[in-house]
């Protein structure tokens, strides 16, 4: 993902990280070359002797690198930045470790920095860049040993697997943090839709209906009236109907009701419902097969209820097909409080990117679908206490299964 993709803020918080990550990174590079090459020999009294040519080159070509990153910067190329430096040490660090050892037939382990381009590398919450430094660190002790047939590389090697273990553990714990927050945040986003839709619904949601009722009164006396005229008064009469329907969606929201439970046959209720979508033109191409085990126990809910969830995924799997096809409901009983029901079409299935949003308010893709269905559905489920669950392929259908418990 570009960051011209990310909002303003998350690419101020990765500038911040980068800023912080290239200072810890440069002191610590200076620092511990100033302090192993010349503070510590004065306290041991000993002369460890200068560093090699390719040291100060990598201070040089680090020097460079900082026009370089301002410039990415401006342009907003911030991961480029830090694959160019860890790429950079790398390469000049181990021709320097080899060098060192050719000249003094010992091998000294490299520059504290390292532990800063891993242990650090989580700030980014990037597992990429996480594995490119664990890994780079681990190629280049192990490059090195191999070169110089030397086993003292185990020693920095350990130490790195032990730091990219802690790191790892940091790098899960702020994606489990990310995660939490952003999933708290869209529930809160919902939950402030939802109540701004449920105080608008019960505002109005009443006063509207009153009217509402008696505009479909006069049309059905006009009707009766006008004989003649019948096919535009039945179609007033639908959209009045549809307005209605729309209302009761936007109380359910607004007002939770509660559920009046009682002992039903839920293969009762989808036959009914099925027989109510036949009668459509749609339904007329549609093969409908009902399987429900003969174990299928009397479940206590709300009937009135649970025919809406059963209307709304029944339908919405029909209009999946506009070409005809197979729809399949199967019922049977999957625990000892718990039954399953679940409705597959082999219709035009859904994209990834739109199953994630199947359920919030006002989300659709259809040319008249208010978006309120699926939602509506899944509120009624989980206040009988069970849940609803979507499966769906593009091109080769989909399956929801509703799973409730039998007594509540």
């Amino acid at each position: 993902m570009t960051y011209q993709n990310h909002s303003s803020l998350l690419v101020h918080e990765e500038k911040k990280a980068l800023r912080l990550y290239l200072l810890l990174f440069y002191s610590v590079l200076v620092m511990y070359d100033f302090v192993y090459y010349y503070l510590y020999p004065m306290v041991i009294h000993a002369k460890l002797g200068f560093p090699t040519v390719l040291v100060f080159w990598v201070y040089i070509f680090m020097i460079i690198l900082l026009p370089t990153s301002y410039y990415l910067k401006k342009i907003n190329k911030l991961f480029a930045i830090k694959y160019m430096y860890v790429l950079t040490y790398f390469v000049i660090t181990t021709f320097d470790d080899v060098i060192t050892f050719a000249e003094r037939e010992s091998y000294i382990s490299g520059n504290a920095a390292e532990v800063v381009l891993l242990l650090f590398s989580p700030i980014f919450i990037n597992k990429r860049f996480f594995l490119t430094v664990s890994i780079g660190i681990t190629m280049k002790y192990s490059l090195i040993g191999l070169l110089l047939g030397n086993g003292s590389v185990m020693a920095p090697m350990v130490l790195i697997l032990l730091l990219a273990l802690i790191a790892y553990i940091l790098l899960n714990r702020f994606y489990s943090y990310i995660k939490a927050l952003t999933e708290t945040h869209e529930e809160l986003r919902n939950k402030e839709k939802l109540a701004f839709v449920g105080q608008l619904a019960t505002t109005i949601g009443h006063e509207i209906r009153n009217p509402l009722a008696s505009l479909k009164g006069f049309t059905q006396l006009q009707r009766e009236k006008h004989k003649e005229d019948d096919l535009q008064y039945s179609i007033m009469e639908q959209e009045i109907d549809r307005i209605d329907s729309i209302l009761n969606d936007l109380l359910v929201i607004g007002k939770p009701r509660q559920i009046q439970v009682a002992h039903s046959n839920l293969k009762e209720f989808l036959e009914y419902v099925i027989s109510i979508i036949e009668q459509s033109e749609q339904g007329k191409s549609i093969e409908v097969e009902l399987k429900v085990d003969d174990s299928f126990p009397p479940v206590e809910c709300d009937e009135k209820q649970m025919k809406q969830v059963f209307l709304n995924l029944i339908k919405n799997g029909f209009e999946s097909m506009p070409e005809g096809g197979k729809l399949t409901i199967e019922g049977s009983r999957v625990a000892d409080n718990q039954v399953s029901i679940r409705i597959c079409d082999e219709g035009l299935g859904i994209p990834k990117d739109v199953q994630e949003k199947l359920f919030q308010p006002f989300f659709t893709t259809k040319d008249y679908g208010t978006g309120l269905g699926l939602m509506v559905s899944k509120k009624i489920i989980e206040e009988h206490h069970g849940k609803i669950e979507i499966e769906s392929k593009e091109g080769k259908g989909t399956k929801v299964e509703i799973l409730m418990p039998i007594s509540q």
